[in-house]
């Protein structure tokens, strides 16, 4: 065949122009790298490898930068992607149900296809390979997918696989497709025997498997993994963001009397702490906060203090009229039991709450907006909301990012309209979403506020029980301003939404509310905060207003638990009252957008023991933490034994308050709770080791 070129030499100059124009196509863009790091930081966090992070990436920067420009951008990009998708299932619990089996009829030659897509926060993909010590894959080494596993576990062989489909890793910067095979139920990799050649961890006992119908199908949780103790020779300070929420709590709740099992990866201990009413008493002004502070000697541990602070706000009359959004799931997945029930009576209770000077706007969604069925804000009592409100049905796809973009958009045309009122927008849905953006800072970022004087307020209300996604409704409310509920039934509904309950919900005390408690290093020798793993943030931070810390409610109450350990000088103390910490609160006043803070000190008597407290709803409220923290632990298998038999000592504490508490309809639903909590673990224990006495 003859040359198109004269000789030789013009054919390999034409092969070099050719490749490197190909070149220039594969060149990554010049901000490609400050993109990326700049998403490391979405969320704060005290993580220990946070320095190593950082330290990586300028050698990331110094090292990889120049195989980037030439074309080698894409692999890289792809190698951390694929890994995203093993750091996500292994090292951060992101638990569910993302297969499902093949139908009986299939012929085994032709598996079912399905498409699974899922959201990493490109910080973790850097950190986890640190902490690991590993380096990049080859883009092209489209391994299986491991199943989800606790961190402490030991890595676990693939089960039999019985679907093979396509799993789609989304990140912030790039998306990458890689065939996967999955099995029906993730729960079984936790009861897989370890592999031959693992490490000698892998003989820690594993927990039991969970069965399948033990847990509500297609559910999907975060596993924070609980707070370690810290040192106060290394770090002395605790900052966290204020929480009120409580549907960790009620979503375990309602499993329970729908005869599932607690997932201990749902539990998020702050929210079953701050379920509870302690009874503070309230602030002498409405200027800030009354703060209470408990010490009492550790009910599980003899060389243990627990540290109880209690934050309660004032309650203010705020007459300033509300614009709300109601934003409602409309897709099919809501047809599954009561759900459009719930949302529909919720709504509606809202509605009746609203007052002459409210204004309601009402909108549906399924794969886009409904918008024969959107209706702009207008009276409480106008006969379009109404009927708009009645004829919510579901069908179709989820895209949440489309139903709150159009609920921001009206929002903000009403605030113009209106700045002297409050803002809500409230979002009705089982959080599967499916459509669009399914991570919830990209759906933030769609439809993003920037007016911090007069923000809106996003609130997230979940319904359902199988098919539901906790962690995008509470990352969504957590990111935005607001907060989040769970509903069970239509009369939860209407009493949560009942108007004196939702004008006091609705009445923002403090926006962007947050603790810093420093400990004495001369007393003190290291602390533990109970739950709140969501909410700790760096300690900078603190000084900073900053639109994902807490909005706390008029009147409402938020309570903290530390566990610690102290220096034989603090003992020597033992009989009179010490001052351990102080306590910072800062916050931001939601009428005027001033800034504001208070400090008061942690004291108390280091030898009571928290019996003879006398104060029943202390000893309640330390049971809570401590079963809902060793609970949330429970598939950690080397600490399943001591879990077991904590879980068993409060079981007994919490019926030695019966006289007390006995008629109080929390303390029989919790007591219900911790029966099948210690149950569970009881049955996961280890067996005792022989003694080699007779019975």
């Amino acid at each position: 065949m003859a040359s198109n070129y004269g000789s030789d030499q013009e054919m390999e100059r034409g092969l070099r122009e050719h490749f490197a124009a190909e070149a220039q196509d594969l060149r990554a863009p010049d901000n490609l790298w400050e993109s990326i790091e700049g998403r490391m930081d979405l969320q704060p966090t005290r993580h220990p490898v946070t320095q190593v992070r950082r330290k990586i990436l300028g050698a990331l920067k110094q090292n990889w930068f120049p195989m980037m420009a030439t074309g080698g951008a894409v692999a890289v990009a792809a190698s951390a992607v694929f890994l995203a998708s093993r750091v996500t299932q292994d090292e951060f619990g992101i638990s569910g149900s993302y297969a499902e089996a093949a139908p009986a009829a299939a012929p085994p030659a032709a598996p079912v296809e399905k498409v699974v897509v899922k959201e990493v926060p490109v910080e973790r993909v850097v950190a986890k390979q640190v902490e690991r010590g590993a380096t990049p894959a080859p883009a092209a080494a489209a391994a299986p997918a491991m199943p989800a596993r606790s961190m402490t576990q030991p890595p676990v062989p693939l089960p039999t696989p019985t679907t093979v489909g396509v799993e789609k890793v989304v990140t912030r910067e790039v998306v990458v497709e890689k065939v996967v095979e999955k099995s029906v139920q993730v729960e079984a990799s936790r009861a897989a025997p370890p592999a031959a050649a693992s490490a000698p961890q892998a003989a820690a006992p594993q927990p039991a498997a969970t069965p399948a119908a033990a847990r509500p199908p297609a559910t999907t949780f975060q596993d924070y993994r609980r707070q370690p103790f810290v040192a106060t020779a290394e770090d002395a300070v605790s900052t966290f963001s204020l929480d009120t929420d409580r549907t960790s709590y009620q979503l375990a709740l309602s499993w329970l009397q729908e005869g599932y099992e607690i997932e201990p990866d749902s539990v998020r201990a702050e929210e079953w702490i701050n379920a509870f009413d302690y009874g503070y008493e309230l602030p002498a002004d409405d200027w800030g906060f009354s703060v209470t502070s408990d010490v009492a000697m550790h009910p599980l541990d003899g060389n243990k203090h627990l540290v109880r602070i209690g934050f309660q706000a004032a309650e203010v009359a705020d007459d300033r009229p509300l614009n709300v959004t109601l934003v409602l799931d409309a897709s099919g997945s809501m047809g599954d039991g009561n759900r459009v029930d719930i949302a529909r009576s919720a709504a509606d209770a809202i509605r009746q709450s609203l007052r002459p000077q409210d204004r309601l706007a009402v909108v549906h969604f399924t794969e886009g907006v409904i918008h024969d069925l959107t209706v702009e804000h207008t009276s409480p009592d106008a006969s379009a909301v109404q009927r708009s409100i009645q004829r919510l049905a579901p069908h179709g796809s989820t895209n949440v990012q489309a139903g709150l973009n159009q609920g921001v958009r009206l929002a903000d045309r009403i605030r113009r309209e209106r700045p002297e009122a409050y803002n809500y927008v409230i979002l009705m849905s089982d959080g599967v979403a499916n459509v669009d953006a399914t991570n919830p800072f990209a759906i933030l970022e769609s439809a993003y506020d920037g007016n911090a004087l007069n923000p809106l307020r996003l609130i997230t209300i979940g319904v359902g029980i199988n098919n539901y996604n906790d962690v995008l409704l509470e990352q969504l409310a957590q990111h935005g301003n607001g907060w989040y509920r769970y509903l069970d039934n239509t009369n939860q509904a209407r009493a949560t939404f009942s108007r004196d309950n939702w004008l006091a919900l609705s009445t923002p005390f403090a926006d962007q509310t947050r603790a810093q408690v420093s400990w004495d290093p001369g007393l003190v020798r290291s602390w533990r905060i109970i739950g709140y793993e969501n909410r700790v943030t760096s300690d900078q931070n603190f000084a900073e207003d900053r639109k994902e810390f807490a909005e706390i409610p008029s009147g409402a109450a938020t309570t903290v638990f530390y566990e610690i350990e102290l220096h034989d000088r603090a003992l020597a103390r033992a009989g009179q009252e010490v001052t351990l910490a102080s306590v910072e609160l800062r916050w931001v006043v939601a009428e005027t957008g001033q800034s504001r803070s208070q400090r008061t000190e942690v004291r108390g008597r280091l030898d009571s023991s928290l019996d003879a407290t006398g104060d029943p709803q202390l000893q309640l409220g330390a049971i809570v933490a401590l079963s809902a923290d060793r609970y949330g632990g429970l598939y950690d298998g080397e600490y399943v034994a001591e879990i077991s038999r904590d879980l068993t000592n409060l079981e007994d504490r919490l019926r030695a308050l019966n006289t007390s508490l006995g008629p109080l309809g929390a303390y029989q639903d919790f007591r219900f709770m911790l029966e099948h909590m210690a149950e569970r673990a009881r049955a996961q224990a280890p067996p005792a080791a022989p003694t080699g006495y007779s019975r």
